[in-house]
């Protein structure tokens, strides 16, 4: 058995090779589109779970249009896209709505949550 920080169980066929050990099925990948005001608050209630997340800036051409201030800040541009952030973790099945609830909580309501299925995560310090 291969120790591992993350909160899952690492499991490895013991007659295969080092670099074949994976983390168990049933994990979710949550990503979280938002605007960056709330990021922190997102991210603080993902570690608060006990998770880790990765976030990120991204650009969204959807409905919401950013603005920016030009010349001496006296006039203002639409822009064609919106900044978001987007907050991407990995999590046990088991904690799914747990964690949801913690992230519409801390998001005040505002962006999107989208949640996909994972086969399999390969920790790639565990290759040699």
């Amino acid at each position: 058995m291969v120790k591992s920080s993350l909160p899952f169980e690492v499991v490895g066929d013991e007659s295969r090779q080092e670099s074949s050990k994976r983390i168990q099925a049933g994990l979710k990948r949550v990503e979280v589109f938002l605007g960056s005001e709330r990021a922190n608050d997102v991210l603080a209630a993902i570690k608060a779970k006990g998770f880790e997340a990765t976030s990120y800036d991204s650009k969204g051409f959807g409905e919401e249009k950013g603005t920016v201030r030009t010349g001496r800040g006296m006039s203002e541009a639409q822009l064609s896209y919106s900044t978001r952030r987007t907050i991407v973790t990995i999590i046990d099945s088991k904690k799914l709505e747990e964690v949801v609830e913690a992230i519409k909580s801390a998001s005040g309501g505002g962006g999107i949550i989208a949640i996909s299925p994972m086969d399999a995560l390969i920790h790639m310090k565990d290759v040699k």
